[in-house]
């Protein structure tokens, strides 16, 4: 008896109309063994290859990892802090005054200065962080599109994005301990900013660098 190619085959399951199709579903209800289990076996083929797609990690999974990737392969340099406001007394009108109290920290290395900003947005539990990257050597040029990543301790990224124009970003996180900030800003060189721990003072509504650990 003579049997059908698998080419056959294949444009049955896949729906398409060819030349052989009437005959083959025939020669099936006839209880071909062969052919019928060469059908099952092709149609089991198409079920995997449908489910393929399901497969594939998210696009952000992949673009996050290829940016994790390239962070731990890029020389870092850490920054200096060199200014804390939290540091800086306030004045007795402003302390008295019951105002959200935002946390700016400045940072430098190599010549590259990085300002942050950390702020509770209203109505919400988490910190707000707003920051720039400027180059102290040659103020007016653009530090645009460099990569910043938010770690944790663990080596998980929480947050990332990446500078506009003017060299300003923003990220939203729960705050941890033993944060750190990456920027991908030098040529080759990785920027990491070792963060306080961060605690959010609820009766006071103002950034602390409080070393309870939690989340705010």
């Amino acid at each position: 008896m003579e049997h059908f190619s698998n080419e056959l085959f294949a444009d049955v399951v896949r729906g398409i109309n060819s030349n052989g199709h009437v005959d083959l579903q025939k020669h099936l209800a006839e209880r071909c063994s062969q052919c019928t289990h060469a059908f099952d076996t092709w149609l089991r083929l198409q079920s995997t290859t449908a489910r393929e797609k399901t497969y594939c990690p998210p696009a952000n999974a992949v673009r996050m990892a290829k940016l994790e990737f390239k962070a731990r392969h890029s020389e870092e340099v850490e920054a200096k802090i060199v200014f804390d406001s939290l540091t800086q007394p306030a004045l007795a009108g402003v302390r008295s005054a019951g105002a959200a109290a935002a946390r700016q920290m400045v940072y430098e290395v190599e010549g590259v200065m990085v300002d942050l900003r950390f702020d509770r947005p209203p109505r919400s539990s988490c910190i707000s962080l707003i920051g720039q990257v400027l180059d102290q050597k040659a103020p007016r040029v653009s530090l645009a599109n460099a990569a910043v990543m938010l770690w944790n301790e663990k080596g998980l990224v929480l947050a990332e994005t990446r500078t506009n124009g003017l060299g300003e970003f923003q990220l939203e996180f729960e705050v941890q301990n033993r944060l750190r900030l990456s920027i991908q800003a030098l040529a080759g060189k990785l920027i990491r900013i070792p963060l306080a721990n961060l605690h959010l003072d609820h009766e006071g509504n103002e950034i602390t660098d409080g070393t309870r650990p939690g989340y705010c």
